[in-house]
């Protein structure tokens, strides 16, 4: 078919998927304030609030390599509707649980484990599917255009979230983000590709060449600068609620508004992208990211005031966008011509989320044992030096 014939086609597909992953965004970022919101009124303690951090990125470790392999034969369609459909149930089951007042520190948990559980058998799949959306020459646009759309859903989900929080409580954020994933799921449920491929994808044989960029050295060594960057990135995420909520005494609009910052911060990055993200630039990029982040959790950790939480998460929020972007594209880029390209994601994303997983727990630890601003403080120092060291091997 010629393309200017399905062009059109195509282009009007993508624009229904880019609006309903934008809902869904919009409602995951309102969620993510209500939880940890209830959180720290369910349980002050740094380590519980931290665990869930841990119960959402946890799933991710065990479960995207799977999701991504078995996306890789072929079975995108039904992975989506499933883990799409969990994460509905479970939020709107969140909904009627602190609506009922009947929501625990261990409920809470169990279903974000849950919601997490779908987000890792989702993500290797939906970041494929852009690729089939749109005619080739159009895929990097796509791609930057869906990326500008969640970073638009960073800064209004939270800002949405404590509004929500203020106005009518945490249980219709959570209700609104159930909501959210009838989008994606009406979408998935309509979306033309047949299932049918998955037999035209078995008959591929798999040889060594595919397997290789998975456990090449350069990867490995990539895979181990990952997992101890985010190891130290998640100590923001584990322990900003307990810093604003708990120690700072927010109120909901206030502490909806740290998450808003974050966003924005990221926002800036994405505007600047193509003079920070360009390939040749990729190392100095991602070391200038590593100390900005470490900058912002320093500040967050010795924050007197709102307004200083807000500039530390502005930071975080810039160097976020930038690290975990870069650090994508390098995992995308080491595939080669091997089939299993989603597989490789779930690689990337198991690497990435064991560190913002195991992280979190510990961070939350070492926040028990001492104070939550030790514990930024560590973490900030680990990252910066990290950080430098890259970037004096990217200069020699």
């Amino acid at each position: 078919m010629n393309e200017s014939v399905w062009s059109p086609m195509k282009l009007s597909l993508y624009r229904s998927f880019w609006i309903c992953a934008f809902l869904s965004n919009l409602g995951t970022w309102i969620q993510d304030v209500a939880a940890s919101w209830v959180m720290t009124h369910l349980n002050t303690s740094p380590l519980v609030i931290s665990l869930l951090a841990f119960s959402t990125n946890l799933p991710v470790l065990f479960l995207s390599i799977p999701a991504g392999f078995v996306a890789d034969l072929g079975h995108r369609r039904r992975i989506l509707l499933f883990a799409q459909g969990l994460m509905f149930v479970a939020a709107g089951l969140l909904a009627y649980l602190v609506w009922q007042e009947k929501i625990t520190e261990l409920s809470l948990l169990a279903l974000a484990l849950t919601m997490g559980i779908g987000f890792a058998m989702t993500n290797p799949a939906f970041q494929s599917v852009l690729t089939d959306l749109v005619p080739h020459p159009m895929q990097q646009q796509a791609v930057l255009v869906y990326y500008m759309g969640i970073n638009i859903t960073r800064v209004l989900g939270p800002t949405v979230g404590g509004g929500l929080l203020s106005a009518f409580g945490p249980s219709t954020a959570f209700l609104v983000n159930s909501i959210s994933f009838l989008g994606l799921i009406c979408f998935f449920w309509i979306w033309p590709v047949k299932e049918e491929r998955a037999e035209t994808k078995k008959k591929i044989t798999l040889t060594e060449e595919d397997w290789k960029p998975l456990f090449s050295l350069h990867n490995l060594k990539l895979w181990v600068e990952i997992f101890f960057v985010t190891f130290c990135a998640s100590s923001m995420w584990a322990l900003y609620p307990t810093r604003g909520r708990v120690e700072m005494a927010l109120n909901s609009w206030q502490y909806g508004s740290l998450l808003g910052c974050f966003g924005l911060g990221a926002c800036v990055s994405a505007f600047l992208s193509e003079k920070i993200m360009q390939p040749h630039r990729t190392n100095n990029s991602l070391a200038g990211s590593y100390i900005v982040y470490a900058l912002g959790i320093l500040l967050l950790g010795l924050a007197p005031n709102f307004a200083v939480l807000c500039l530390a998460m502005f930071l975080c929020g810039t160097g976020w966008l930038v690290l975990s972007t870069l650090m994508n594209m390098s995992s995308r880029q080491i595939t080669g011509k091997s089939h299993l390209k989603a597989t490789m994601l779930g690689v990337f994303l198991a690497v990435f989320y064991a560190g913002m997983a195991i992280g979190s727990v510990s961070w939350g630890a070492v926040a028990r044992l001492g104070q939550t601003s030790w514990a930024l403080v560590i973490a900030a120092v680990a990252l910066a030096l990290i950080g430098f060291a890259k970037g004096l091997r990217a200069r020699v």
